[in-house]
């Protein structure tokens, strides 16, 4: 059936007389409609499977099987159930209307059938039709928001209080005394213990509001040129204090030479996330690589750890969207689990996929894939 009310109308008619499929062909056709006729009820589930129509006129009186049959044949299968049956006949009895309505059809036009009557009869339950789907994706939307803003608010309750109140703490300590401003450890354990907290709440609100925003289908994918060694190069420069707090060491293998075509932003968003999260469970002294393999006119972009691995039964949570995983860092690290399904998000709109592959004990490597870029003119982010 069409997806749109915009879209032209489509009808499937059946009637063993070729003189009405022509008449109502005229009619429809006149009218803007699009048209398919049969008299050959075998043909008929042929024509569904070709294309569903927005609606069936279909004859009483027919050779092989009368029309209350096929359309109690019409009406079992779970596709072509919605499909609203209209009922051509010249019987004008009421026990043969009721048997129609009792069988599937929606109504029913008496022969010989006036053309306006017949019009108006489609138009209504055409109408009726794109209604329902406006009420049932409405009600779906509803539902998605809904689950939506339950996310939000439990993340928001739980994720997002953690850091701030860890750093509210730290600064009640401070006032009271309870931390010395003047001791040798002061920079390095509260100051940095300070930025990194507020690190992370900055960086899962970032993540949120990404998310949300992806979710609700209000993110749109603008694509350029961009050239990958250089948005590796930023993400490595954004993260160097973590990176070093833990003596981290970095190395960006992917050629200068090397464009793909995808949204600078979302891309920034999901090497920042995935380069964060191989930091959080490296250990002190690991290394980290990002790298690239091309294929074909998709390049893979690989981020490897030294971490301690991650077992097949986590990896299948970390990708489920529907999974709120979560798991410390090697350093005591909170996370949240939402990077990784921003992640996904935006890989899957640049029409590609995240992949986790990962020995436990060995090191873990997150990858994805983008287009390479084709154009010869390329602007650098």
């Amino acid at each position: 059936m069409s997806n749109s009310p915009k879209e032209t109308p489509y009808i499937l008619a059946i009637d063993d007389e070729q003189l009405n499929l022509e008449l109502i062909r005229f009619i429809l056709e006149r009218h803007g409609f699009k048209y398919s006729g049969t008299s050959d009820d075998e043909k008929v589930f042929v024509m569904l499977e070709e294309r569903l129509p927005d609606l069936i006129l279909l004859d009483i009186v027919m050779p092989r099987v009368d029309g209350y049959k096929l359309c109690q044949k019409i009406k079992s299968y779970d596709r072509y159930r919605d499909i609203p049956v209209i009922f051509l006949t010249g019987k004008v009895q009421v026990k043969d209307k009721v048997k129609g309505f009792e069988v599937g059809g929606v109504d029913y036009v008496t022969k010989p059938f006036n053309e306006q009557e017949l019009l108006a009869r489609i138009k209504t339950h055409i109408e009726l039709v794109n209604a329902r789907k406006q009420i049932e994706l409405q009600a779906e939307n509803l539902q998605r928001s809904n689950q939506l803003k339950d996310r939000m608010f439990s993340i928001i309750g739980h994720d997002l209080r953690s850091p701030l109140s860890a750093a509210k703490l730290k600064m009640d300590f401070l006032m009271r005394g309870i931390i010395d401003p003047k001791a040798p450890e002061f920079l390095d354990d509260t100051v940095f213990g300070l930025l990194k907290t507020m690190d992370e709440a900055l960086n899962l609100l970032q993540n949120l509001l990404g998310w949300a925003k992806s979710e609700s289908g209000q993110m749109k994918v603008i694509t350029e040129p961009l050239q990958l060694k250089d948005i590796a190069d930023q993400t490595i420069r954004l993260l160097k204090m973590a990176s070093d707090h833990k003596k981290i060491e970095i190395t960006n293998e992917v050629p200068e030479d090397l464009y793909v075509e995808a949204d600078m932003n979302m891309i920034k968003t999901v090497l920042r996330n995935l380069v964060s999260n191989a930091i959080k469970f490296t250990p002190a002294d690991g290394k980290i690589r990002i790298r690239s393999v091309q294929q074909a006119d998709r390049v893979h972009v690989q981020i490897i750890d030294t971490g301690p691995g991650i077992s097949k039964a986590d990896i299948k949570k970390i990708l489920d969207t529907e999974e709120h995983f979560s798991k410390l860092g090697t350093d005591k690290e909170p996370g949240t689990g939402l990077g990784v399904a921003l992640c996904q998000a935006f890989i899957a709109q640049h029409e590609g996929q995240m992949r986790i592959d990962s020995v436990p004990g060995k090191g873990s490597s997150f990858s994805f894939d983008l287009a390479k870029s084709k154009r010869e003119q390329v602007l650098r982010p």
